[in-house]
């Protein structure tokens, strides 16, 4: 018992600096090839900081462990948005351009509706999941072609000026492409064994504790892969670039909903029980109303809406545990 728990702690940790390294070296790639900021905090950081999500559900879809895989993708999205988004705004209020907002929250609202449509029958088969990827794919392709076309020559001489800056840094070789290349390299390597460290600790844990592996998903996988998120929004906020920050979460969870998701479901259909279709996506959806809510009435989250929003995980929580215990007996 005490080397599984020690198994997941350990592949937590190493998920949380691999993600590090994996999130920076992304951003700097995307730096070099002058994108715009809009760019790579739309699409990009939020493809990067989805990664030890992804690499846990192949993982836990390799297995056969695929409602491991579907609790962290269903956990992280809740995760990200009461505790990621409700520490950052608890830190400093966080000011937001709602039309640019508008598009990633009808998507992902949209995708978690689908998926709760898509699983009434407590079953999520590989065509699903083959749909929900390509509906992902399909997005995100499509948010980085409109940011892309509209982009304007001063952000691009922005993006050029932080390539220039990162020449002359310090750290020299850390900061060329090279350098960044290899940083990439070693963070995805990183993430990789610290997710099957995870999955295999988390897996034999939840078998000891007598508890379905999907609520270890929906809660301490999804609270430690979603760390590099955690990270990405609070620097955001505290660099006054705050739309990164809700759109780096907006992204993350629409990746959760389809690429992740639909990756474990076309490795392996999904069967989940009764009380992940009742509970955890009306939570779920629950939450993202609640944020769309907030965004809506004053186009920024302030630090009373941020302690709302940690509330609101912390009940979540507490309701979960519960209804789990009760289940056990």
């Amino acid at each position: 018992m005490l080397m599984d728990f020690l198994m997941l702690l350990g592949g937590l940790a190493l998920i949380v600096k691999g993600g590090d390294f994996f999130v920076a070296a992304s951003i700097r790639l995307a730096e070099f090839l002058r994108m715009p900021r809009v760019v790579i905090g739309s699409t990009l950081v939020s493809l990067a900081t989805t990664t030890p999500e992804l690499v846990v559900s192949i993982m836990a879809g390799l297995r056969g462990e695929a409602g491991l895989a579907v609790g962290n993708a269903v956990g992280s999205c809740i995760c990200n948005i009461g505790l990621i988004l409700g520490v950052t705004a608890a830190i400093k209020h966080v000011d937001v351009h709602f039309r640019t907002l508008r598009g990633p929250l009808i998507a992902m609202f949209a995708s978690g509706v689908l998926l709760l449509l898509m699983t009434l029958n407590l079953v999520l088969a590989r065509w699903q999941g083959a749909l929900l990827l390509l509906g992902g794919l399909g997005y995100f392709a499509w948010d980085f072609w409109r940011h892309w076309k509209n982009r304007r020559p001063e952000v691009v001489a922005e993006a050029a000026a932080i390539k220039t800056e990162k020449a002359a840094a310090r750290w020299s070789w850390v900061e060329t492409k090279a350098g960044t290349g290899v940083q990439f390299v070693f963070g995805a390597a990183v993430v990789i064994a610290g997710s099957r460290l995870l999955v295999e600790g988390a897996v034999a844990t939840a078998s000891q504790m007598g508890v379905p592996p999907i609520v270890i998903g929906l809660t301490v996988v999804a609270v430690g892969t979603s760390l590099p998120e955690l990270v990405t929004a609070v620097t955001s906020s505290r660099k006054a670039v705050s739309d990164l920050a809700v759109g780096n979460v907006l992204g993350a969870n629409i990746a959760n909903l389809t690429l992740i998701v639909g990756t474990a479901a076309i490795i392996q259909s999904v069967g989940m029980d009764r009380l992940t279709q009742v509970f955890n996506f009306p939570a779920m959806l629950a939450i993202m109303g609640l944020l769309g809510w907030m965004l809506l009435t004053d186009r920024r989250l302030t630090r009373r809406e941020g302690a709302l929003l940690l509330t609101v995980y912390a009940g979540y929580l507490a309701v979960l545990l519960g209804l789990t215990m009760i289940a056990a007996r």
